[in-house]
């Protein structure tokens, strides 16, 4: 990892011992600690009975926090300590409940190690952990506190996955992804691949496809071996917008050790699209440095030669590289029949401005309406719903752009629709909703890497038909209504702290809206409401305005340009994706003079723009995201779909 370790711009990665940090690292050691602590009164007598005097149960808040801080005041002074670890040839007096506790690794090492007859101390011998990084493991141990920089990341990391220590290990990851740039990404590609850190690999990996002809230039791009060099040049969605950038960067490269690397010229120039180098580009080189004159000698010769391809032939080797965001719409409600569909399809607004047509993707295998739909890690992934028997579904799958196929993945632990979804670090988050009758308030979180749901804590209060939206690691529920109330109220939920905490309410209380965070902003668009609020199930209902919300401010403001659709009309909201500089809001949105299913809202100018496209009026309800797809296979897919008009020259 030459640019990781290289770079000394990077500042040090401190974790503050403020209650977000502190308290969880105590609770989950507290915990660990009095089950040991039961543990132990159990094998020592297992036919006492166990007497309990009656009453309330009450509790301390703080008793976790205090009976760390003491016991770390303890190590530090030395006091206690039953056992050594021995590090490098070096002693640690440590205190080996705490550890036990702490790792899962030593806590094996303990159960296979029985207490010694003479009384002496345990001894722990740890291979491949220096001292100085087993200090700083311990302190974090007794503190929920840690200072990470670049020079000793990859040994934290390294020791952490020894130890098992999973939220150690899930810290480093923040650190690492904070520091990617364009000297590191490679480095920090393939260390993160090696330990399993998988959101980190995919952070690098989409920073080294955008920003590709600044990597190319680095050492570290220079240093690759052969076969990760082809990895990165076969990549479709290297963002280089001319293949003259990918040739320039073979060139650098074989440049860079001449003699060793030219038995791999043709390996490497293999990844290169030869056809899509300008003729003129190529004539202009010739002119330049020897190294590139040989390389377009032996391998650009068709180009040079004027044998360009025609008609189908051109068409079956165009091979645009680079990604597109996309508007992607997945499933919802048919609206003659009135059953759930089963279609997907996607829109590039940044891709093909001047036509922004709607490209139809592979179907999924069932129809679903009231589903979660969201884009994490790559993939695009569907939950939930309700198919077209009216049964509520627990199950989910996964869309692959490479491949335009779906695959299941397990079933959630609850059947929900209608409910929220949210992504954070790659992880997935479903909220609240209703099973059949019952209105949920369970939340679940689903790991894409590892394939399984886990249960976080559950939200406050029931939110039906509310929006949710990420913004700065923390996930917001806003809106929604139950037993015929609507809300204003907004909580956010902190993963680390797995708590909920309420913030300022909206200006509007609305059900049916969405929502999305962007940077240090959440936005809220549309939803309905009664125009009387003391008397809301005889009044009409009109739609809300649009609000935002900074989070410097801590408060939220409405939009000035509030024409996504007449207040007065029937419109409906159905997903709101950010996009480059704008966000997409999605449904049936009436504007007065206009029906239209996408609008565009320019965040920089605050003000509200149509798309070109009128999706043909046959579905309602849908779930919407986005994802990046490579340009090269929306192209195929137009093509297929005969989306372009191209005259094949008769022979």
């Amino acid at each position: 990892m030459y640019g990781l370790l290289k770079r000394k711009d990077i500042k040090r990665f401190s974790l503050e011992p403020a209650e977000s940090f502190f308290t969880p690292t105590l609770q989950k050691l507290a915990v660990c600690l009095s089950f040991l602590v039961v543990h132990a009164r159990y094998t020592m007598s297992t036919s006492d009975p166990v007497v309990s005097a009656a009453g309330s149960v009450v509790s301390d808040p703080q008793h976790s926090q205090k009976l760390l801080k003491a016991l770390r005041s303890l190590w530090i002074e030395q006091c206690f300590q039953d056992a050594v670890l021995v590090l490098e040839g070096e002693k640690i007096p440590v205190q080996k409940n705490i550890l036990a506790a702490a790792s899962p690794y030593i806590r094996t090492k303990l159960n296979y190690n029985p207490p010694k007859e003479d009384g002496s101390m345990y001894t722990i011998e740890l291979q491949g952990i220096s001292v100085t990084i087993m200090k700083q493991i311990l302190d974090y141990i007794f503190s929920g506190e840690i200072s990470l920089s670049e020079d000793t990341i990859q040994d934290m990391v390294q020791a952490a996955d020894l130890l098992l220590l999973t939220d150690l290990k899930s810290l480093c990851c923040q650190f690492l992804e904070s520091c990617i740039a364009a000297e590191n990404c490679i480095g920090i590609r393939l260390f993160s691949l090696h330990y399993c850190l998988h959101h980190v690999h995919h952070a690098a990996t989409d920073f080294l496809q955008t920003h590709f002809c600044d990597v190319a230039v680095t050492e570290e791009f220079r240093e690759l071996p052969p076969d990760r060099l082809c990895e990165i040049l076969s990549m479709d969605k290297l963002n280089v917008g001319n293949e003259k950038h990918v040739l320039e960067a073979v060139v650098r490269w074989l440049g860079h050790d001449l003699e060793e690397r030219r038995v791999h010229m043709k390996e490497v120039m293999s990844s290169v699209w030869i056809q899509g180098l300008d003729q003129g580009y190529l004539r202009e080189q010739m002119l330049g440095e020897p190294l590139m004159r040989e390389v377009i000698r032996e391998y650009c010769n068709a180009p040079l030669g004027g044998a360009t391809l025609q008609g189908e032939a051109l068409l079956a080797a165009f091979k645009p590289r680079g990604y597109s965001e996309c508007i992607v719409t997945v499933g919802g409600e048919e609206r003659v029949t009135r059953k759930p569909s089963a279609m997907v399809r996607c829109m590039c607004p940044l891709y093909d401005p001047n036509r922004q047509l709607w490209i139809e993707l592979e179907p999924m295998s069932i129809g679903r309406i009231g589903h979660g739909v969201l884009a994490a890690e790559g993939h695009l992934f569907v939950m939930g719903g309700m198919d077209e028997t009216k049964t509520v579904l627990s199950s989910g799958e996964k869309y692959d752009p490479n491949t335009n196929t779906w695959t299941p993945i397990p079933s959630m632990k609850q059947a929900r629709q209608n409910f929220g979804v949210a992504e954070l670090d790659g992880m997935i988050y479903v909220l609240g909703g209703e099973e059949e009758d019952m209105e949920l308030l369970t939340v679940e979180v689903f790991d894409p890497h590892y394939n399984t749901w886990t249960t976080q804590t559950s939200m406050t209060m029931v939110r039906k038909v509310g929006c949710y939206a990420t913004m700065k690691k923390k996930i917001y529920a806003m809106g929604g209504g139950s037993y015929g109330k609507l809300y204003d109220s907004v909580e956010s939920y902190d993963p680390k702290t797995q708590q909920w905490t309420a913030i300022c309410p909206l200006k509007e209380r609305r059900f049916g809206s969405v929502a999305c965070g962007v940077g240090q902003e959440l936005y809220v668009f549309g939803g309905v409401r009664s125009r009387d609020s003391d008397n809301p199930e005889s009044s009409p209902m009109t739609t809300c305005k649009s609000e935002f919300f900074h989070d410097e401010m801590k408060r939220w403001i409405y939009l000035d340009d509030q024409n996504l659709c007449v207040q007065t009309s029937s419109s409906f909201v159905y997903g709101a994706v950010p996009i480059g500089v704008s966000i997409y809001v999605v449904g049936d949105l009436d504007t007065g003079t206009t029906y239209d299913y996408v609008r565009e809202f320019r965040r920089s100018s605050g003000t509200w723009h149509r798309t070109k496209p009128m999706l043909t009026s046959d579905l309602c309800k849908t779930g919407c995201a986005a994802l990046r797809i490579a340009n090269c296979k929306l192209f195929r897919l137009q093509l297929k779909q005969g989306l372009f008009r191209h005259r094949v020259p008769s022979s």
